[in-house]
């Protein structure tokens, strides 16, 4: 039998009601200008909205100018209204990912939300992606928008040959196969020779390619092979580029008087150049 414990214990066990699910507010609004006020302030609070201010374009338009992201919360069919989703670019550029497919294939607005960041290219339209011309244009002034394009683009030669010649840092993003491909690096380090940091150990002993990269920029010197780094005539072509490429030779230089000549040599340029400026 039950003590009389146990069936106090029981029955207040049996009376509890169960703890209720904790879920977020709904915001109790009076009209559409109390609406307007709460996602003025934050423009996420429409998600928290009843849904006929999640339909109501006003109050949905002032949400994605303070926040983007507040697309995401909209009806659908405002998903496919450019004037709106464009405002939601222009506050939070990866909004792009909430837009209709018709306006992530729109080049123009594409270009506006890469503008503001880079990482907006992925959820462009497939068909944007792989489109050579567009994506070549967006990586002149965006490197990164090169890991973004179709595999179609990423495992293509020309591609890359493209690319490398409007930017040279987008090397950074292409496939090992193409870090390794001589023409392709060498066309890259025309542009900006300190990406020699991340093409193939191979190729930083090769002097073609290290002569390139230490034209542009002396300091380059750093990533050349320690063979190169050894070499008088590439040592020597680094420091004229940039006197503080010596501190990458190889340490008899630093006390070379050749060396220590066009270190010389280099700053007075260097000087003559910053006077001619002003």
């Amino acid at each position: 039998a039950e003590t009389e414990a146990e069936e106090n214990l029981k029955a207040e066990t049996e009376a509890e009601e169960p703890i209720p699910e904790l879920k977020p507010e709904q915001l109790l609004v009076a009209d559409q200008k109390e609406a307007l006020e709460a996602v003025s302030q934050n423009g996420y609070a429409l998600a928290y909205l009843p849904s006929e201010y999640k339909s109501d374009r006003e109050v949905v338009l002032a949400a994605v100018q303070q926040n983007g992201a507040a697309l995401q919360e909209a009806s659908e069919s405002f998903r496919d209204d450019r004037e709106l989703v464009l405002k939601a670019i222009s506050n939070k550029p990866i909004a792009l990912q909430w837009a209709s497919e018709a306006l992530r294939n729109d080049g123009e607005l594409v270009t506006a939300a890469v503008q503001g960041d880079a990482l907006a290219l992925q959820f462009a339209s497939e068909e944007l992606k792989a489109d050579q011309a567009f994506v070549v244009e967006l990586v002149e002034r965006h490197p990164r928008c090169a890991k973004f394009a179709s595999p179609l683009l990423l495992f293509s030669r020309k591609f890359w040959l493209q690319a490398v010649k409007r930017n040279g840092r987008s090397i950074r993003y292409a496939p090992p196969v193409f870090r390794k491909d001589r023409e392709v690096v060498v066309w890259a380090l025309r542009k900006y020779g300190m990406v020699l940091d991340c093409v193939s150990t191979q190729l930083r002993d090769d002097e073609l390619v290290v002569r390139t990269a230490i034209s542009r920029h002396g300091l380059a010197l750093q990533y050349a092979s320690l063979r190169l780094r050894r070499k008088r005539e590439i040592v020597m072509d680094a420091v004229m580029q940039n006197a503080a490429a010596i501190r990458y030779a190889t340490p008899e230089f630093r006390t070379d008087p050749e060396a220590m000549a066009a270190q010389m040599f280099s700053e007075e340029k260097k000087q003559e150049a910053i006077a001619a400026a002003k």
